[in-house]
């Protein structure tokens, strides 16, 4: 009993004192972000490239469409390109 009396004691100052610590001087001023490594770079401009080619062709699909004259009308080609066929 008096074994585990001293021991239960031990392990609530233990407990307390590093409980009471708190973190020891003033932290520095924040810098500037890690740069990025080249691969994180890469990445981050071929994504920006691959947005930037959707938003082409979504504008390319939607805006581009012909007024056709008469007896012509709308159609895409082989590369999806819209065009006037004859009727």
């Amino acid at each position: 009993m008096k074994r585990s009396l001293i021991m239960s004691t031990f392990l609530l100052v233990f407990l307390a004192a590093g409980c009471s610590t708190g973190p020891q001087g003033q932290p520095g001023p924040q810098g500037a972000a890690a740069p990025a490594n080249d691969h994180d770079r890469d990445a981050q401009r071929e994504r920006d490239a691959q947005r930037e080619r959707d938003a082409q062709a979504e504008r390319d699909r939607q805006g581009n469409t012909p007024s056709c004259p008469a007896g012509e009308h709308a159609a895409t080609d082989r590369d999806g390109r819209p065009t006037c066929v004859r009727d």
